[in-house]
């Protein structure tokens, strides 16, 4: 009796719960979609030299020989400047782009200025309304993970995005004794 009285109310709290669900899911995804899309799909060389201007064509060095190419601009970072992280992985050939607006700290600062500030990176490029910084990782990106033994049990690593150093992601309970040989080897 209680269900058929309240059946409507039975219905549409679940039904309620898991649309705000939904939607609370979708925000999230939404907004890590650049980040999940640049992961998903490496940019290599040949993608990105299409998207680029005639002006930044010019000044792109040669992945082959990886020397830096420094431009002649003398002005200042602008306040609506963007700054690019890109992050090469040795180990798998991978890059890491990160694009977001320049931090206030680095506002109204010069090319020697930024270059202090980034010692281990080379300034590719350099207009008051552009910085990209591009760095060498001698390891996998974050995109990979690996498993090793310690003290007799699994434990899985991902390498660090800015340094490469591997990190505990997860100390499992299983033992690697109650693997096959086959999967021990590997």
């Amino acid at each position: 009796m209680f269900f058929q009285k309240h059946k409507r109310i039975l219905v549409l709290v679940p039904g309620l719960i898991l649309a705000l669900a939904v939607a609370v899911f979708s925000y999230g995804y939404l907004k890590r979609l650049p980040e999940i899309y640049g992961r998903i799909h490496q940019i290599n060389n040949n993608d990105r030299e299409d998207d680029l201007s005639n002006e930044q064509k010019a000044l792109q060095s040669d992945e082959t020989d990886r020397q830096a190419v420094y431009t002649v601009y003398t002005d200042l970072i602008g306040k609506d400047s963007i700054m690019v992280l890109e992050r090469y992985y040795t180990g798998c050939g991978h890059y890491l782009i990160e694009e977001h607006p320049m931090e206030n700290r680095y506002i109204g600062k010069n090319r020697e200025e930024l270059a202090q500030a980034y010692p281990n990176w080379t300034l590719k490029l350099f207009t008051p309304q552009r910085l990209v910084l591009r760095t060498e990782i001698d390891s996998y990106c974050p995109d990979h993970y690996m498993i090793k033994e310690e003290n007799g049990f699994l434990v899985i690593f991902r390498p660090d995005k800015d340094t490469g150093i591997m990190l505990i992601v997860e100390a499992t309970n299983i033992r690697l004794e109650r693997l096959d040989s086959r999967l021990q080897e590997q």
